[in-house]
């Protein structure tokens, strides 16, 4: 028995350590959530808020189509999820599929004319930056990104 454990710790003692890799430092980008559109934002809303429980952060009017932000917890910092109801010049919704009207994903920095300048010196167009401190970027994929200032969170 003895010369047993004896055998287990030298194999513990002999195998190789394997170093863990250092956490990357903490970035000051947020992922600040999906934007949805949807065909009917007072019936979404409903859904989100009486059905889930989740609060609505802020009203959005317009184009492309009136929007709100719902969260799971009120305040400022809190992440959230846009909806967004399509648009439709006839008076009726344009129709899209069911289940692929993940229109962009929303990414939060603390400088957008920053992280233009870093696409920009990459090589990847973007959007110019509008007044409300917003620009879109697509990916390598085609994958949409909304970029938003901190301090412009819905």
């Amino acid at each position: 028995m003895r010369r047993m454990r004896l055998a287990g710790m030298a194999v513990i003692l002999t195998s190789p350590v394997v170093a863990q890799p250092t956490p990357p430092p903490a970035s000051e980008i947020e992922i600040g959530g999906p934007v949805l559109t949807v065909t009917d934002l007072d019936r979404s809303l409903n859904f989100y808020t009486n059905i889930l429980g989740l609060h609505v952060g802020t009203r959005i009017p317009g184009s492309p189509g009136p929007g709100a932000t719902v969260t799971a917890r009120e305040g400022s910092d809190a992440p959230f999820l846009l909806l967004r109801q399509q648009a439709a010049e006839t008076g009726k919704p344009a129709a899209f599929q069911v289940g692929t009207g993940l229109s962009r994903i929303m990414l939060v920095v603390p400088d957008v004319a920053a992280a233009a300048t870093r696409l920009d010196a990459k090589g990847y167009a973007h959007t110019p930056i509008s007044a409300h401190h917003v620009f879109f970027v697509n990916d390598p994929d085609g994958y949409r990104f909304e970029i938003i200032q901190r301090t412009s969170r819905h």
